[in-house]
Parts: structure tokens; C-alpha cells; sequence
């Protein structure tokens, strides 16, 4: 039995000043409102899981409605979409691709899916709606379209479905419309969902996706209120993981060394959650340089400017490995993340458990067997110049 897919969709609709025709009844955006209505309907009786947000496409992309599963409330926010404004297709794009990020961030990410209804008009901006669907590809957000209207020479939607994988439909009349609305209401039952739980697993999306830790003056009023209400007004500025305003690891105060999760507001200094990273046992996650928010689980980017962790790892116990054993000396080699390609792309180094950023310059171990990579300066960092995978003694030789 096929087993149905819980979806966060974001529904775009347009609303701009072309919708307003009535070669539809009784005009294309009430036509397109109703489609909706029995897209959401039919879909939450398939799969009550399933979350929809509705974005309108207009001057200012507007945000109608987050992601809700209560029907009688995504269909009031339907019912009260009205006119106005251009389409900036684009703009559009950019606000439902970040809202998916967003979603994809949590613990229990469903699969993205972004749905636009249009005539398929739209303003050129800054923002060009083909680059936002090549992004929404590399994260594997499928854009299904329903196009109505006359077609032009230049079909948009249809592209932007292409590029993504996803549904494209044109409709010349109501009736076909309602079928199509049908058609993506049932359509969460697909074999290439295992595209995306791969690519969540995935070390260098888990970079990609992974959110920044906020400073202290990066956090609105509302941010603040937030977190004295859920520490106290006394101890706000107190990291979570620590307990303390002051660094253990640098002695740096919380103004300088603090963070903020950007979903719960929680407080941590920069070290405690580096260090804390460090204490997980999910690999993917390290090899990522993410980790998980102590408290809401929400995805969150080790920042690459801390370098002070990695004055830890050095204090490890060295290897166990004896001297007599590794004898052999093997002449390590400066590369970079670019010519190594995806070796890189998938590893991390093991002194300070990093991922390798784009053009960065690596020293790679010379023992074939092993083919560690390290940061510059972690590599300098290694006791006796012994690899800290396999053990063996290198000597550093820069290409010429």
C-alpha cells in the first residue's frame, strides 16, 4: 500500500491587477481561490499533516497565512485574498524559498513544495524568478505551477516547474482547473521523496540550510522580551549551556561571546555550543559543522571563526598508537577544496571536526590509505606532526 508524504506547501496566488479578468467565472482570481479551496480540502482528508502557508504575488509579496493545518482557517485567508498590485514573480520566489529553509531547519522537517497559481504576467525586479528556482532545485524544493490565461511565447511558469521537477499544468478554462487543483491534491504519493530525506542527510545541505547564531545586538525588541520571559530578567544574558555570563573556555563576557538561537531565542556562548557540537555522536551533523539547538532542535551553524575550540582537541590524549608503530613518514601536500571537488565537499577536518568552505586551501595526508584533510592551522596544531587519523609522522611539502 503507497504510503502518503506530509508536505509544507506554500501557495502562491497571484493577485495582480490581470486577474481581474473575467474570461473565467466570475473572474481568475475568484476561479482560483475556489481550485484552492478543493485542493486544501481534498488534501487534508488524504493526509491531515500536511501544512500550507499562502504567500500572495503582488508589489510586496505578502505573507497571508504560516504554515497551519486547520482547514476552516486556510480557507478563511483564501476567501479574504483581494486584488492589487504587480506581479514580482521573483520577489515572490525569494520570500516561499525562505520560508522553507526555515522549515527545513527543524527536527521533523517535512517535505517543501511551493505551488504557484498565475496568468503567468509578471514585473521583472532584481530578484530574476529563474535564479530563485535553480536555488529551490539545489535544496530540493519542487515548484508545481497552474498556469491560466492565453500563453505567450515565453512561458515562465512552465520553466520554472521544469528546472525544479515539478507539475505544470495550463488550464483554458474553470472546469480544467479544478481537475488540476485534484490532481496536486493527491500527488504526495512518490517514490522521489527519497531525494529529499537524502539531501537532508546530506553534510554539505546540512551547511547549506543551517542557520547563523544572532548576537546580542542583532535581536529585535520582541527577541528580548522573548528571552527574558523564558530566563528571567536576571539571567538573559546567561549562556544555557554554561550557566554563566562569562566564557569557560575563553573568559570572553556573553556581549562578546554570545549567541542566540534564532528560533527559541535560547542564549549560549560561541565556545560552550562549539563545544557542545563536539559531544554529539551524530557524524553527518559534525561533518556538516551544524548541530541541533539544545533546546528546540533547531539547525544551527557552528560559526568558522572559532578557532579557539580547537586548542581543546590538542589537549586530547594523543594517539595510541606507539612511535614504533608508524614509523613511516608520509610528505603531505597543500591543495584546495575546489580541486579535490567533492572529497572535500564531503569531509571534515579531525582536529577541529569543520567542514571545508569553497576555495579553501588544505593540506591532505600523504598516506594513500588514509587521505586526511586538514585546515591549514589545524595542521599545525598536530602533536609530534603525527596525523591525527592514522597515526603516521608527515612532513609538509608545499606544490610547487
Amino acid at each position: 500500500m503507497s504510503q502518503r508524504v506530509s508536505e509544507n506547501i506554500i501557495i502562491c496566488v497571484d493577485v495582480s491587477r490581470s486577474m481581474y479578468r473575467k474570461d473565467y467565472i466570475p473572474n481568475r482570481l475568484e476561479s482560483c481561490i475556489k481550485a484552492l479551496q478543493i485542493l486544501v480540502s481534498t488534501r487534508l482528508q488524504k493526509d491531515p499533516s500536511t501544512s500550507f502557508a499562502i504567500i500572495t504575488i503582488s508589489d510586496n509579496p505578502k505573507l497571508v497565512l504560516d504554515f497551519n493545518s486547520n482547514e476552516d482557517i486556510i480557507i478563511k485567508n483564501l476567501n479574504n485574498i483581494e486584488f492589487g498590485g504587480r506581479s514580482t514573480l521573483g520577489n515572490t520566489l525569494a520570500l516561499g524559498i525562505q520560508k522553507q529553509i526555515g522549515e527545513l531547519r527543524k527536527i521533523s522537517a517535512k517535505v517543501p513544495r511551493i505551488l504557484i497559481i498565475s496568468d503567468g504576467n509578471y514585473t521583472k525586479t532584481s530578484i530574476d524568478p529563474l535564479k530563485m528556482a535553480n536555488l529551490a532545485s539545489k535544496l530540493k524544493i519542487k515548484i508545481d505551477t497552474i498556469r491560466l490565461g492565453e500563453l505567450t511565447h515565453f512561458n515562465i511558469l512552465k520553466r520554472l516547474s521544469e528546472v525544479t521537477k515539478g507539475q505544470y499544468f495550463y488550464n483554458n478554462d474553470s472546469e480544467s482547473m479544478l481537475n488540476s487543483a485534484r490532481v496536486v491534491a493527491t500527488s504526495n504519493v512518490r517514490i522521489d521523496i527519497i531525494d529529499i530525506k537524502s539531501a537532508i542527510e546530506n553534510p554539505a545541505f546540512l551547511r547549506k540550510i543551517a542557520a547563523s547564531l544572532l548576537r546580542t545586538q542583532d535581536l529585535t525588541t520582541n527577541q528580548q522580551e522573548r528571552i527574558k520571559q523564558i530566563r528571567g530578567e536576571v539571567d538573559y544574558k546567561k549562556c544555557s549551556i554554561c550557566f554563566s555570563d562569562i566564557c569557560p573556555y575563553c573568559g570572553g563576557t556573553f556581549f562578546t561571546e554570545g549567541r542566540y538561537c534564532p528560533d527559541c531565542q535560547i542564549p549560549m556562548h560561541l565556545h560552550c555550543a562549539t563545544a557542545y557540537a563536539a559531544s554529539l555522536s551524530d557524524d553527518k551533523l559534525k561533518a556538516s559543522g551544524t548541530f541541533r539547538c539544545p533546546h528546540c532542535f533547531y539547525l544551527l551553524k557552528i560559526p568558522v571563526e572559532v578557532q579557539q575550540i580547537t586548542k581543546l582537541q590538542a589537549l586530547r590524549k594523543p594517539s595510541l598508537i606507539s612511535k614504533s608503530e608508524t614509523n613511516d613518514v608520509f610528505y603531505a601536500k597543500k591543495t584546495s577544496s575546489s580541486e579535490l571537488g567533492d572529497e572535500a565537499l564531503y569531509s571534515s577536518c579531525p582536529v577541529c571536526n569543520m567542514i571545508f568552505e569553497e576555495e579553501q586551501d588544505i593540506i591532505k595526508c600523504g598516506n594513500y590509505k588514509c587521505n586526511a584533510l586538514y585546515h591549514i592551522k589545524c595542521f599545525e596544531k598536530l602533536i609530534d606532526s603525527r596525523c591525527k587519523s592514522c597515526g603516521k609522522e608527515l612532513k609538509f611539502e608545499e606544490e610547487e
